[in-house]
């Protein structure tokens, strides 16, 4: 079987989502600015005004001409009293109102005249404002329904600290964080104020804070949004069902999460109890004879890389083999080109892919039966289109029963189809996790969904033989072919156990690019040849010697190995608009909230 093509194709669509989720999430975390602290203080009067000062510290990279705090309005609310203060820096503020938010866009300066813009440094920027018809009334009870933080912001804040204070005792009050993800400690720090300290809310996320008090602590109701009816029972029972699923919604990402890990965990368990080979007796330690005599194309599927799967080298040793074997003569090999001859030696004893290659060439022949392999390059579609479809006719005339006499793939299928369902798998989560999870656990199961992805395409491209096994004969036919890569790549173990002739060199060339370690070998033949002080003239002995001692190679590899086959605008939208004229539910803000930015 040849997965190289479908194991390439899922390669590449998993690595392209890879590089989506993760520019998709860098595009999310970055920008011109980053919030390292906000606080927030907001005074609730008895009149129902709400007195907000809003304390944000821009952290600015780069120059920008100032920043912008987005306030959403529902039904009657408005805002008045509006100042900014920019210690240690000068500003212009614009008030933008429009039906549904007001934007305050301050410009900010380093100089009294207006002239220097701010860069690379951090900024407190505090808002003062009033605002009206936030607090609500019903017919039970008063409510602060106030969202401290919105989702507007494309940054997450680092720290955000709100004090609330009541117009009266905190006696015969209810509150809320919604949601409490985020929340590091809040507490009473008096009678009528309520401290919360948040810590790392992420970008595009709400925080809001819900107190319920008695509605006798407001003297007067024009700025209230007043609402004629009982309110307290719903509001209670809302929160328990929210909070419940604030509970739920935090821990389904253990779900995906719990389920990645049992995913990576699954394959070792495969591997071990189907994947081990067979203990034998053989136990070399080289081998520096050819240890079989099985083709260049048998050892390049059976040795290198994956079983039953052809890589261009198998090509390269085919076409070298036959070169050993006198079907060609070797012209001349230089920097410019390598040139070589058919021979008129009999081709019915051949295999088909041996022939094809003999057939394939001819279409390159001169009136002298030569062959430019710099002409050939010349045509690489051709070449490429050949060398593809040669692999399919190789793959042929690679026995079947004799890879089943060395090699039993018989759950090979079976990890591999496991690789494809857990990678499915984790896309699943990942995506599931960013469309319809929230809080801190989310992280975590999106990482550990990546690590499924990255185990399984290491063991789907890269290991070999994950569940399939070598019987007790394939065991020492690996074994004894990788001892003898050891050998020809050890130029220390050629020294003591040298080849017996130049024409002994050329057949451990052609095996070597079998194993894909042919430069390697040419170097340890070069380094002999000088070592013993062979006349160079001995190399001519051997066409493939010929050929690897000086360009042939080269040109071969570059004539013949595919290249090409293997080869900020805030808008109206998305904010929480509030819940003017009737109950707010969990999370959906009375008011506030919000986001901002720079420009």
């Amino acid at each position: 079987m040849n997965f190289n093509n479908s194991r390439m194709k899922l390669f590449i669509s998993v690595i392209l989502l890879l590089m989506f989720l993760i520019t998709s999430l860098s595009f999310a975390a970055t920008g011109s600015y980053s919030l390292p602290d906000a606080k927030e203080s907001i005074v609730v009067l008895d009149d129902a005004t709400t007195v907000v000062t809003d304390e944000i510290t821009y952290s600015i990279s780069g120059t920008v001409n100032g920043v912008t705090k987005i306030i959403p309005l529902s039904g009657q609310q408005s805002i008045t009293n509006i100042s900014v203060e920019t210690p240690g820096y000068y500003n212009t503020l614009e008030v933008e109102n429009s039906s549904n938010q007001i934007t305050f866009k301050v410009w900010i300066y380093k100089d009294e005249q207006k002239t220097q813009k701010v860069s690379d440094e951090d900024v407190k920027v505090i808002y003062h404002y009033n605002f009206i018809k936030g607090v609500k009334i019903y017919n039970d009870i008063a409510e602060l329904q106030y969202m401290s933080w919105g989702n507007g912001w494309n940054q997450p804040i680092n720290s955000l600290t709100t004090d609330i204070q009541i117009p009266g005792t905190n006696k015969e009050t209810e509150y809320w964080n919604n949601p409490d993800t985020y929340v590091e400690s809040s507490s009473w720090a008096n009678d009528n104020t309520l401290t919360t300290t948040y810590k790392n809310i992420p970008a595009e996320t709400t925080a809001e804070q819900r107190i319920l008090m008695p509605k006798s602590y407001f003297k007067s109701t024009e700025n209230a949004d007043v609402i004629n009816k009982d309110a307290k029972a719903q509001i209670e029972q809302d929160q328990l069902k929210y909070q419940s699923e604030v509970a739920f919604n935090n821990n389904i990402p253990l779900i995906p999460a719990i389920l990645s890990v049992l995913l990576m965990i699954l394959p070792v368990g495969m591997f071990l109890k189907w994947g081990r080979n067979p203990k034998i007796s053989y136990n070399a330690d080289y081998e520096s004879q050819i240890p079989t005599d099985d083709s260049p194309v048998f050892i390049n599927a059976m040795i290198p890389g994956i079983i039953e799967e052809l890589n261009e080298n198998a090509f390269t040793a085919t076409l070298l083999d036959l070169i050993d074997r006198k079907y060609y003569k070797m012209v001349i090999s230089n920097e410019e080109d390598t040139i070589i001859r058919r021979l008129n030696k009999e081709t019915s004893n051949l295999k088909l892919h041996e022939s094809d290659i003999i057939e394939f060439l001819k279409r390159f022949e001169n009136e002298k039966q030569q062959i430019s392999l710099k002409s050939i390059g010349e045509d690489s579609y051709t070449v490429q289109k050949f060398v593809h479809a040669w692999k399919i006719d190789a793959m042929r005339d690679v026995p079947v029963t004799k890879v089943s006499q060395y090699y039993n793939e018989s759950r090979e299928n079976l990890m591999s189809g496991y690789n494809i369902l857990a990678i499915f798998l984790a896309v699943v989560f990942i995506f599931g996790l960013l469309m319809f999870a929230k809080g801190p656990l989310v992280f975590v199961g999106i990482i550990l969904s990546i690590l499924v992805i990255i185990e399984q395409i290491v063991i789907f491209l890269f290991i070999d033989t994950p569940l399939g096994t070598w019987t007790p004969e394939g065991k020492e036919f690996h074994d004894r072919w990788k001892n003898f890569e050891k050998y020809i790549k050890d130029f220390s173990l050629i020294k003591e156990h040298p080849p017996a002739s130049i024409q002994v060199w050329g057949k451990f060339l052609v095996y070597a690019t079998a194993l894909g370690c042919a430069d390697e070998v040419s170097k340890n033949m070069k380094k002999y040849i000088e070592f013993k002080n062979l006349p160079e003239n001995i190399i001519y002995d051997s066409d493939i010697v010929y050929l690897g001692y000086f360009w042939g190679f080269h040109h071969i590899r570059t004539t013949f190995i595919p290249m090409g086959i293997n080869n900020t605008d805030f808008g109206n939208s998305g904010f929480d608009t509030g819940s003017f004229g009737d109950i707010g539910g969990p999370g959906s803000g009375g008011f506030g909230g919000g986001g901002g930015g720079v420009f």
